[in-house]
């Protein structure tokens, strides 16, 4: 029973329903009465022990009254940061930097420049990045991670990132997940600099690490969990998200086992014990961005509940002729 134990009223209340049956009252006493009264010590430490493997499994998963109210009013002034940021721009070294390095800049309509760059600044004034061992993290690096982040928030608020509080770049291997090229929590990214570099520029191929991790943030954001629905369940759109979510786990996982493609990629078919879908949302989300077309012709279900999340139509983007 104690297994299933969460909170400090649940442990009180269980200890309450076993007192008679330990015969502990408030008059008890003697020898029995001191034997429960152990008994009662012995469960409540079981009880704390309990709570706290239970914290320490659910990865991810913050505290969410207590930091309630800190990062409502991040997103507030998130949003007004960008309010103030309004009409500004990159500077021209910046948007070459970002022109040389980003493969999907080249397929950006130009109506999304301005509020891409708002975003990006903001993005630079707000969020710390945390150096590598092999040295410091550069203005370059700081400008790429942040433009593609902006991407996923193009045409969406910066409160979408009031959880975030900071970016970890790795040179190649992350500390602690050796097998890992990116990770997310809802309160921090981390990144090998090395595999960023290495589909950064790729427009087309559903695997950009950036897009990815970010995309984790935002599903983290309503509710403290990766499952892949990245809106509230008081949300008119939850129950279309849930029940697309399922649907569409298992018909990526019978299109992978039948050995066919996809324009989602394998990874999003991973389910956590707990049956949560946490990858399904962001290979989707690289896939949208990158592979719109595919991903619209092969499951319009999906890229229309992306289109309409992220409020962008990528498959019909098109590039940009080069001088």
């Amino acid at each position: 029973m104690l297994g299933f134990v969460r909170t400090r009223q649940e442990i009180s209340f269980v200890i309450y329903l076993m007192l008679p049956t330990l015969g502990i009252g408030c008059s008890g006493g003697g020898p029995a009465g001191e034997l429960g009264l152990v008994i009662v010590v012995g469960l409540v430490a079981l009880a704390v022990l309990v709570v706290i493997i239970e914290t320490a499994k659910a990865k991810g998963r913050s505290p969410r009254v207590p930091s309630g109210r800190l990062n409502n009013k991040r997103g507030k002034h998130l949003d007004q940061m960008l309010k103030e940021r309004k009409g500004d721009h990159l500077t021209e070294e910046q948007r070459k930097t970002i022109e040389e390095n980003i493969g999907l800049y080249h397929w950006l309509p130009e109506k999304l420049i301005a509020p891409w760059e708002e975003r990006t600044l903001v993005f630079l004034d707000f969020f710390p990045f945390t150096d590598m061992k092999a040295g410091p993290v550069t203005k370059e690096m700081r400008l790429l991670v942040a433009a593609e982040a902006c991407l996923l928030i193009v045409k969406r608020p910066m409160s979408d990132y009031r959880h975030l509080q900071r970016i970890h770049l790795w040179e190649d291997e992350i500390e602690g997940m050796e097998n890992a090229r990116g990770t997310a929590t809802r309160h921090e990214v981390n990144l090998s600099w090395a595999h960023l570099k290495k589909t950064i520029d790729k427009a087309r191929d559903g695997h950009n690490l950036t897009l990815h991790e970010f995309a984790h943030v935002i599903d983290f954001a309503d509710d403290g969990i990766a499952q892949s629905i990245p809106v509230s369940r008081h949300s008119t759109d939850y129950e279309e998200w849930r029940v697309m979510i399922g649907e569409e786990h298992q018909r990526l996982m019978k299109i992978y086992e039948s050995g066919k493609n996809y324009s989602i990629r394998a990874y999003g078919g991973y389910e956590s014990i707990k049956g949560d879908k946490p990858e399904l949302f962001s290979c989707a989300t690289s896939a949208f961005f990158e592979r719109g077309v595919r991903l619209k012709r092969e499951c319009p279900r999906v890229y229309e509940a992306l289109s309409k999340f992220y409020a962008v139509d990528p498959a019909n983007w098109r590039k940009k002729k080069t001088e």
